[in-house]
């Protein structure tokens, strides 16, 4: 794998991880920004665990490219959802940082695609 893969696979798992614990500890700005879109606050733990699993997708990707490219590809639908689901119930700004990811995600879909 490239050096900016790696790079940017890593970086991308950090941030994942982060907002992985955020979401299973039910931190209230993320609490209430997912309740607000309409997703059951019951099923939080979901969330955090889709997070994390693309965080560790991505770094066992680095020793098996096809795992890094399903968990990006997995991470593009997630936050391609999670932007769209806070422009939908008009909160543009709440997006802001599903949309950074998101384009983290495409970003490294990218280059391990092209270095695979």
């Amino acid at each position: 794998m490239s050096a900016a893969a790696t790079t940017v696979s890593v970086m991308l798992a950090a941030v994942l991880l982060f907002t992985s614990y955020a979401t299973f500890t039910g931190k209230e700005a993320v609490r209430r920004g997912i309740v607000e879109v309409g997703f059951p606050a019951s099923l939080l733990w979901f969330l955090g665990l889709a997070q994390c699993a693309g965080a560790v997708g991505l770094i066992a990707g680095l020793y098996w490219s096809p795992l890094a490219i399903a968990a990006a590809t997995g991470l593009v639908l997630y936050f391609l959802g999670a932007v769209g689901s806070h422009i939908r119930v008009g909160h543009p700004r709440r997006a802001g940082l599903s949309a950074a990811i998101l384009l983290g995600s495409v970003t490294a879909l990218c280059l391990v695609t092209l270095s695979a």
